[in-house]
């Protein structure tokens, strides 16, 4: 009796299979994160704003001399201005979810994407 795969054709096959549903998984679990997702900023210690990731927007925020503009591109929010010394704030670059808040220490600016929101989303872990 003629064997229909080989061995090595079988963990071939088996992998490809893996391979393509584990990018469809991918894909879904992306897309579904984007959804409601919102961001909180904060100016000294204070809740002033909560915008939709969903909408690209610039605007800036004021705490008395000081500024930020903050920009939501694609999903993400930053810091594309500041007029603090140190420039931290706008090297961190774009964020999309709550594992690391954007802040700026000198202008008391704290930016938090709340992933809590998010639509479709059964459990967290």
């Amino acid at each position: 009796m003629k064997k229909i795969f080989t061995s090595n054709t079988f963990w071939i096959i088996l992998f490809l299979v893996l391979a393509i549903i584990s990018t469809i998984i991918i894909f879904i679990m992306q897309s579904a994160n984007t959804v409601g997702k919102t961001a909180e900023i904060y100016s000294d210690n204070k809740l002033i704003k909560t915008v939709s990731l969903n909408k690209d927007d610039e605007f800036t925020i004021k705490n008395g001399d000081n500024y930020n503009i903050i920009r939501i591109r694609n999903g993400k929010i930053s810091v594309c201005e500041s007029n603090c010394k140190n420039q931290i704030c706008v090297k961190q670059g774009e964020i999309d979810n709550s594992l690391l808040p954007i802040v700026c220490v000198p202008n008391r600016l704290v930016i938090r994407v709340d992933s809590s929101k998010q639509e479709g989303i059964d459990a967290e872990i």
